[in-house]
């Protein structure tokens, strides 16, 4: 584990602090550098899930261990699996931009806030589905009218559940293409389940010594990744292409999600670098490195 989370560690840092990941965006040229960079990258991350998946396997100390000393271990594959999984904060990010746009008051609470975000992200779903769609970027794609209902259907739960007016049809005819945009937010969560699933594609059995699993060679991965129609390959790819750090995009929550990977994977090398091990199994370079980004990415990043 300790080599891949370097490994993943260095790579972030390209993309994200030395802004050298332009073998990401959708439009790069399949030059063998290019597909290189983002095979290599997607195998990266998958490593780690093949890691963290072949330890809670083996039920190994690392994870499930009593000493104190695997405290800090734990708590960064857990924040590792949170970057990837959890995204409430996009939901509530959400529920605040159409509820300004509609001058709709939100009541203070966080938890309340919350369920009115879910509610929001049902209400998208099922415009997604009425119109055949995959993603919510795709929404402003729809013509006036189909925005329409599915910016009255949002205004109507949030009205109702908090007990107020509904939102003027004049209001909404003349918001509903930015609602559709507000609501266009480009994610790529992935599920727990989803790990679980890619860290299984990950691990092969191990032919003996002190671990039952290793992960997979970068070699068996790029025969995976060339398959088009593997489900967890895409998830995988989903999480990076058309990241771009230079240039944002308005509503591309990936780069605050990449940002929260980095800090989960840095805290995980620091938690390795800090084990009580018979010899250092980890380059002092690499320790640094992690040390800065920690310092460069203090807390978790709740928007774009």
């Amino acid at each position: 584990m300790a080599a891949d989370a370097v490994n993943l560690l260095w790579r972030l840092d390209e993309i994200l602090v030395k802004q050298r990941g332009q073998y990401l965006d959708e439009g790069a040229p399949a030059t063998p550098f290019n597909q290189y960079k983002l095979t290599s990258t997607c195998f990266r991350i998958g490593a780690v899930l093949g890691w963290i998946r072949a330890i809670k396997r083996e039920q190994s100390y690392l994870l499930y261990g009593e000493d104190t000393s695997v405290d800090a271990l734990r708590a960064a594959v857990i924040a590792f699996e949170s970057a990837l999984a959890d995204g409430p904060h996009v939901e509530v990010h959400v529920l605040e931009q159409v509820a300004e746009l509609w001058s709709i008051a939100l009541p203070p609470s966080a938890d309340h806030r919350a369920r009115l975000a879910a509610q929001v992200v049902a209400d998208m779903q099922y415009g997604l589905s009425v119109h055949g769609l995959t993603h919510y970027r795709e929404l402003p794609e729809l013509a006036d009218p189909q925005k329409l209902v599915i910016s009255r259907r949002i205004a109507d739960s949030l009205t109702v559940r908090l007990g107020l007016e509904p939102v003027p049809e004049d209001t909404l005819l003349k918001s509903c293409s930015e609602a559709m945009s507000v609501a266009a937010v480009n994610q790529a969560w992935m599920y727990r389940d989803w790990q679980q699933a890619i860290g299984d594609l990950m691990i092969q059995e191990s032919d003996g010594g002190l671990r039952r699993y290793d992960v997979i060679g970068y070699g068996a991965f790029e025969t995976l990744f060339a398959e088009p129609d593997n489900q967890r390959i895409a998830r995988l790819r989903a999480l990076v292409v058309g990241v771009d750090p230079t240039n944002p995009l308005p509503g591309d929550f990936r780069l605050a999600q990449l940002r929260n990977v980095t800090r989960a994977v840095a805290s995980l090398v620091c938690a390795i670098e800090a084990l009580d091990l018979n010899r250092k199994i980890l380059d002092p370079q690499a320790c640094e490195l992690a040390r800065r980004l920690i310092e460069r990415y203090p807390a978790v990043t709740p928007a774009c």
